[in-house]
């Protein structure tokens, strides 16, 4: 079979396609202090003050179900936001979660646009000339893999336009906002991260910190009634001693909880995971004591059979990111 025919056709396109988005990917973005077009849902210039989307409360805002559909996918955010962030704020689980989906895809946008930028430069200037016809397929293949990643940008590009640094500066209320209704992902992200999720943001809002002291408790209590392995992969975490991070500063070092979350942690577990958490185990019951083990297995089986189901080692597998769909 002869590749080197369509590869050179697919290499003109794709030298076209990558022309193209490299070209808007120079175009300016809209300045820091620009006006949203929606009036009274931003800052003004020379105010970064963004809308809160949540109340700094330790009380789970109650959920309103709406009767009106969600915007179609991929309608641009400029013209979804206000209503998204309305809806939101009255208690519409849906719209949180997809205001702050969309945030996120907005909020990285530019780091993909240099990313895939400089790959599709690298991928489209390889030669060709000498290559076995296994590594043409494989070239073929990675260029592609490389339209189809423009295509998602440009549809992001277009979600994103006109969408400033006030709209963008709500990302991290928004993702409390959805987690405080019942977003299992923005709740892990949420616990896990918090406004350190967007430092440049967190540097002009300190009190964001202060939101997530008020907001995280009422989120912990919430996922453990659930039975989400999630947080308890959290908690295992940062109540171990040393750990680093948000929550673990907010809960403090404990090794006897530390040891609690890890048990029911390893009662969930599926069996090849086993092995090495009792190894764990074994490591954290000898710095407590015998009384203190058997009221932590007590409490750890107890709250299983009540709460919790399913893999924990699915749920939350080790090295996890739980803030994934706000940095994929």
């Amino acid at each position: 079979m002869n590749y080197r025919s369509p590869l050179i056709v697919c290499v003109g396109l794709v030298v076209v396609l990558a022309a193209y988005f490299l070209g808007r990917a120079q175009a300016p973005l809209p300045p820091a202090d620009a006006k949203s077009e929606v009036a009274g849902t931003t800052a003004s210039a020379g105010n970064k003050e963004p809308k809160k989307t949540f109340a700094a409360t330790n009380k789970t805002i109650a959920r309103a179900t709406s009767s009106s559909a969600l915007p179609a996918v991929d309608a641009p955010l400029k013209n979804t936001f206000a209503d998204l962030q309305a809806r939101a704020a009255a208690g519409d689980a849906a719209a949180a979660t997809r205001l702050s989906r969309d945030l996120g895809r907005c909020s990285r946008l530019r780091s993909s646009l240099w990313k895939n930028g400089g790959a599709a430069n690298d991928l489209v200037g390889r030669k060709t000339d000498g290559m076995t016809e296994a590594q043409l397929r494989t070239y073929q293949i990675l260029l592609d893999s490389m339209v189809q990643r423009q295509q998602e940008t440009q549809k992001t590009k277009d979600l994103c336009a006109d969408v400033d640094d006030a709209m963008l500066a709500a990302l991290v209320p928004s993702i409390a906002q959805a987690a405080q209704l019942g977003d299992v992902d923005a709740r892990a992200c949420y616990l896990s991260r918090g406004p350190s999720l967007d430092a440049r943001t967190l540097l002009d809002h300190p009190e964001f910190l202060q939101d997530y002291r008020s907001a995280a408790s009422s989120m912990i209590d919430a996922g453990l009634g659930a039975g989400d392995w999630r947080v308890v992969g959290l908690l295992t975490s940062a109540y171990e001693p040393g750990a680093q991070g948000l929550l673990a500063g907010l809960v403090g070092a404990d090794p006897v909880q530390h040891y609690r979350y890890l048990k029911l942690y390893r009662l969930g577990a599926e069996p090849f995971r086993a092995t090495s958490l009792d190894r764990q185990l074994a490591a954290a019951a000898a710095n407590l004591t015998p009384a203190q083990t058997a009221d932590a297995d007590a409490w750890a089986q107890s709250t299983y059979e009540k709460n919790f189901k399913g893999p924990s080692t699915a749920a939350a597998p080790p090295g996890w990111n739980p803030c994934a769909f706000a940095e994929g």
